[in-house]
């Protein structure tokens, strides 16, 4: 089995921060089935501009295969290849913003050199797997054996995207037409999908954990040891999603615990509202590589998140990183975290969740890791492939 795969995240993104989003996850699982013989990941495209804005290398690691001015095919292991785009449209970028990916994807120099890459590795009848409603119209137009779409997260409920919310609405709406398997990461975006875009194959595939997630540490880092325990931790994007108003209620409630805050600051007004009492501690971001031994040093790990139109009807990641190292979990009620209420601890007030960090002892079952690895994702979405043919 072949595979081409249209990832939302860039592949630079993931050599430098480490591979720990959703797409980079499955794409390394599905490469490391034995059913899988190529893979050919479809890179987002960028311009010079952005690499030198985001401070990135123009090279991506791995051995040059094949180059055709702006686009360049790269193997970066045995068997896994990328392709990838620089384009030189730096005014069109900088002026349409989301809206560029939308249109660039459909680049005809692209697109002829996806085909191309094709014929120079021998890749032929390929199943093709998009993770990305920018690449929509690219995913629509490249011949394939069968095709699934991975609607993760309804992006239709992120502010970052409201000026563009028709053109995403435009690519659901085409790609629930075509006779394509959907896949997403909640019951609520099922529900959504088939009321709205009356999506007929949907199934539901909620996000998982490495194997190894819990076992990759072995020195309490140094900026965490000097903080003063117990911690309460927090692993993950400072965005939108977060409750402000439940994290300073916390910080004042709970003096006594240190609160640490490990990931980027997406939004500045979120990461401005959050009281920085003595009590409050912000990281920065880590490598994913580094990230574990944070999240296995906290004494107790929180996803203090927004609920209803707060939130995007997705599937916390962090989630299942937190309970593969058996600690505390406690997190609002009302975001997508009632799938795993037998393992985690779910508040709906700022009252109760604060009672819940009263103490740190978890009364709750250890979930079976296996049950919800990315290699178990990974399976679900070739035997959805091979089904689709038989």
């Amino acid at each position: 089995m072949n595979l081409t795969i249209i990832p939302f995240h860039d592949w630079r993104k993931n050599e430098k921060e480490g591979f720990r989003t959703r797409d980079s996850h499955l794409i390394k699982a599905l490469y490391n089935n034995k059913k899988v013989n190529k893979v050919l990941v479809i890179n987002r495209p960028t311009t010079l501009l952005e690499l030198a804005y985001k401070k990135t290398s123009k090279k991506i690691i791995g051995r040059v295969i094949m180059k055709r001015k702006k686009f360049t095919l790269y193997e970066v292991d045995k068997n896994l290849y990328v392709v990838d785009f620089i384009s030189g449209d730096i005014i069109g970028q900088a002026t349409k913003k989301q809206k560029w990916f939308l249109d660039i994807y459909t680049h005809k120099g692209y697109t002829n050199f996806i085909k191309e890459c094709w014929n120079k590795l021998s890749i032929d009848n390929t199943f093709l797997i998009s993770q990305n409603i920018f690449a929509y119209k690219l995913a629509l137009e490249l011949p394939a054996k069968t095709k699934l779409f991975d609607a993760w997260d309804n992006f239709l409920k992120f502010p970052a995207y409201k000026s563009i919310k028709d053109e995403l609405s435009k690519g659901y709406r085409m790609l629930a037409k075509e006779s394509i398997s959907w896949v997403t990461n909640s019951n609520e975006n099922i529900i959504f999908f088939k009321t709205n875009y009356n999506v007929k194959k949907i199934e539901l595939l909620k996000n998982g954990v490495k194997d190894d997630f819990a076992t990759n540490y072995s020195t309490i880092p140094k900026d965490l040891n000097q903080i003063k325990r117990p911690i309460i931790g927090f692993g993950g994007k400072i965005s939108y999603l977060l409750n402000v108003e439940l994290i300073n209620f916390l910080t004042k409630d709970n003096s006594e615990f240190s609160f640490v805050f490990v990931g980027q600051i997406l939004d500045k007004n979120t990461f401005s509202a959050i009281e920085k009492n003595k009590n409050v501690y912000f990281l920065g971001d880590k490598h994913y590589t580094e990230y574990p031994n944070y999240v296995q040093n906290f004494d107790v790990c929180i996803i203090p998140y927004n609920t209803g139109k707060g939130q995007h009807g997705g599937d916390s990641l962090k989630a299942y990183e937190y309970l593969s190292t058996g600690k505390k979990v406690v997190g609002t009620k009302g975001n997508g975290l009632e799938d795993l209420k037998d393992y985690l601890y779910l508040a709906e007030t700022a009252e109760e969740f604060s009672k819940e960090l009263s103490t740190l002892s978890n009364e709750k079952p250890r979930m079976n890791i296996a049950n919800y690895s990315w290699k178990s994702k990974a399976l679900f979405l070739i035997k959805m492939l091979d089904e689709t043919i038989t």
